[in-house]
């Protein structure tokens, strides 16, 4: 299994351990910290190596634009945790990864009465 893997930050060894189990084992993992234009190009980046899946790092809007090409990409889920437990550390908190999860579709919710003060 060929996972592509869009993130300036290489993986976290957590994150390669669950790749490995969701692949049922052997598993390479293509790194592209290089910056991209769009959705798009991810795509054609992704197809071009011929990986058999993809975790993406970038804006919902692009999740938006991939899941419209006909991508499912997944989604690094992370969590805030106390220094000691973290694995990785940004703006200043630390972090631990808890899940991927498959994109599947992006909806924003909005509210058509607003009131301030009330977030």
């Amino acid at each position: 299994m060929r996972i592509y893997w869009v993130s300036r930050h290489r993986p976290l060894p957590s994150q390669i351990r669950e790749l490995e189990r969701l692949a049922g084992g052997q598993l390479e993992v293509v790194q592209d910290p290089n910056p991209f234009a769009n959705a798009e190009e991810i795509k054609a980046r992704f197809e071009r190596n011929g990986c058999d899946d993809l975790v993406v790092v970038a804006p919902l809007s692009v999740f938006q634009r991939l899941v419209e090409l006909g991508l499912r990409p997944l989604y690094a889920e992370m969590e805030k945790v106390p220094p000691e437990e973290a694995e990785v550390f940004a703006g200043g908190r630390g972090y631990r990864f808890r899940r991927f999860r498959r994109v599947r579709r992006l909806a924003l919710e909005f509210e058509e009465h607003l009131e301030l003060g009330k977030p």
